[in-house]
């Protein structure tokens, strides 16, 4: 295509993070043979640098880690990826660095953004001659529709607006709108890490922490290891013992669990490349669609028993082979009762109990899921005896010699993750299913999303150093007046009696989507006008999710309008190599539209 008469189109990327940046590079992969050399005009805000954007960026402590491995993220769509557009094979993040990487294989955060200024750097460099970059390092605060039928990007700090025909929403995890906090409380969060409120803690304050993911792991760096507190070996392979500074806080942290995520499954970088896991043999997307097609499918009746059958496979397939004695029968002969029985969990259930002796070798999801359920404690040391045990239980099955048993399970909850996004973008799921899922799926995030397994040793050792106290499952935080000045109080159900007081609240999670109320400006005046609503939530409540159009990701009004000429792109994790990523095949998919003539997109 060589057509190069017509004005300029404009195309606004709001979010130059890693989504934002993929999307860019699909855009410039593909105006060649779908665009041809007309001129193009690409505007990208974001007022952090482009590539890195805000979570990546390049100057922040380097105790901040990625939790993914490095040579398991790339940013280049290699020839596995089926799409559209061509490929653009590049290094992983491993492959690309030259700095150490801890723990076996895991980048700091600083340095993962490197890799992603680099890969934008290089991307947009070799744009073709007919596109025109502008970079506007400001927050976009509003988007405007003109009498032409065009739109315009309202930014703030005085710069001029931009014009666009087309629009993309990347901007990744939004923070949320803070409450009112009483005087003389202070809170910190939700959202990511925050070193400079951190640094505000005094040492040896009470902190009351809510919260025992992502973000608590990347806090509990910043307040001990960040004020001068070190971890040493007892022995060579031995538990880690905390040595503090006497700067650090004190932490009460709890969470609906109670429980901190498990870590990733330790990796052997010393042996040769494994064989790639087998294919997925149940919850595969044509067996997922199939059964979605039927008159009245739900994603709980469905779908979810084709998940639990391929989790229990992966399972029972890595425990047969790591440990054959756990199993009373062969692997053939469970493997083929298993192929027969897989639609029905309750049969399923028997064959294993039947063919695994003891319970704790059997996969039970609910137990992994939320292991604390329905416990009491005598006591806050009982509790905190059963926590740090169960801390050192996790990461005997997460490191030790049976590990390939956890890494099996963390794989194919990817991998089933992976085919439900897959379903959720090229619209195989209704809105309600989308609920379900998300609900369903939240299972899968706590057991395959942790933390370096170094990390969760350095919990344990800060819990027995007694930095970290556990408040216990059901953390319920409330504020309480008192006398002249008002206190945080938290309580767990599973510990009658016990109250952790404090001046101080660390919201140590990623906001919650909130639908009308994010602190963002733009979203927040798109919601308020109705040109973004959210989508209901599965209890019946509002998910805070936007409603989009299926595979086009357009904006669905209030009113019903589909604003066709925006996209919303939202965060996603990074893809691996070597995956077919939705990931590559969505932003490629994103692309083409916005270079496509609306009579074609």
């Amino acid at each position: 295509m060589n057509d190069t008469a017509g004005p300029a189109r404009s195309l606004c990327i709001i979010g130059c993070g890693p989504r934002g940046t993929s999307i860019v590079e699909r855009i410039l992969a593909n105006v060649p043979t779908l665009y041809g050399d007309r001129p193009l005009d690409l505007h990208l805000v974001d007022p952090y640098p482009p590539g890195a954007g805000r979570t990546w960026r390049t100057d922040q402590p380097g105790l901040l880690w990625m939790n993914s491995a490095a040579e398991q993220v790339t940013l280049y769509p290699d020839e596995s990826v089926d799409c559209a557009g061509p490929p653009r094979p590049g290094p992983t993040t491993a492959g690309w660095l030259d700095a150490p990487l801890h723990d076996g294989g895991y980048a700091a955060r600083r340095d993962q953004g490197r890799y992603l200024r680099h890969f934008f750097e290089t991307v947009t460099r070799a744009r073709p001659a007919s596109v025109r970059l502008h970079l506007h390092r400001a927050r976009a605060t509003d988007l405007r529709r003109t009498p032409d039928g065009r739109q315009l990007v309202v930014l703030d700090g005085g710069h001029p607006p931009v014009p666009a025909d087309r629009v993309v929403l990347a901007q990744g995890h939004l923070d949320h709108r803070p409450g009112p906090v009483p005087p003389g409380l202070t809170r910190i969060g939700p959202g990511p890490a925050d070193p400079d409120a951190l640094a505000a803690l005094p040492p040896g304050a009470p902190v009351l922490v809510r919260g025992l993911g992502l973000v608590f792991i990347d806090c509990l760096a910043l307040l001990t290891e960040g004020r001068g507190g070190r971890f040493l070996r007892t022995a060579p392979g031995g538990p880690l013992r905390y040595l503090p500074s006497g700067r650090e806080p004190r932490l009460f942290a709890g969470s609906r669990r109670g429980v901190p995520l498990p870590p990733k499954p330790a990796r052997d970088t010393s042996a040769a490349p494994a064989a790639g896991p087998p294919a997925l043999r149940f919850a595969t997307v044509e067996a997922c669609r199939d059964r979605l097609s039927r008159p009245g499918a739900t994603f709980g009746r469905d779908v979810w028993p084709l998940v639990l059958a391929e989790l229990g496979w992966c399972h029972y397939r890595a425990l047969f082979a790591e440990r054959p004695t756990a199993a009373g029968t062969t692997w053939a002969d469970f493997d083929a009762q298993y192929a027969l029985l897989h639609t029905d969990p309750e049969r399923l259930a028997k064959l294993a109990r039947a063919a695994v002796p003891d319970p704790a070798d059997r996969l039970d999801l609910d137990r992994l899921a939320d292991p604390l359920a329905g416990l009491r404690f005598d006591g806050a040391d009982d509790l905190q005896r059963r926590l740090q045990g169960h801390l050192a239980g996790e990461l005997r099955r997460r490191t030790g010699p049976a590990r390939g048993i956890a890494t099996a399970l963390v794989d194919a909850l990817q991998r089933t993750g992976a085919v439900i996004e897959e379903l959720w973008r090229d619209g195989h799921l209704t809105a309600d299913q989308v609920a379900e899922a998300l609900d369903r799926f939240a299972l899968g995030t706590h057991l395959s999303s942790g933390p370096p397994p170094l990390r969760a040793a350095q919990l344990l050792a800060l819990a027995e150093a007694g930095v970290v106290t556990f408040v216990g499952p059901g953390m319920r935080v409330e504020t309480v007046a008192g006398g002249s000045s008002a206190v945080y109080r938290a309580t767990s159900p599973a510990l009658p009696g016990v109250v952790h007081e404090a001046a101080v609240l660390l919201d140590a999670r990623l906001a919650a989507p909130d639908g009308g109320q994010p602190a963002d400006p733009l979203r927040r005046a798109l919601y308020s006008r109705g040109e973004l609503v959210s989508e209901p939530g599965s209890g019946g409540g509002a998910s805070g999710l936007p409603r989009l159009s299926g595979t086009g990701l357009h904006p669905v009004g209030a009113d019903g309008t589909e604003h066709r000429d925006r996209i919303v792109a939202g965060p996603a994790q990074f893809p691996r190599p070597g995956t077919n990523a939705v990931y590559f095949r969505q932003n490629d998919a994103i692309a083409r539209r916005l270079l496509l003539d609306p009579a074609e997109a």
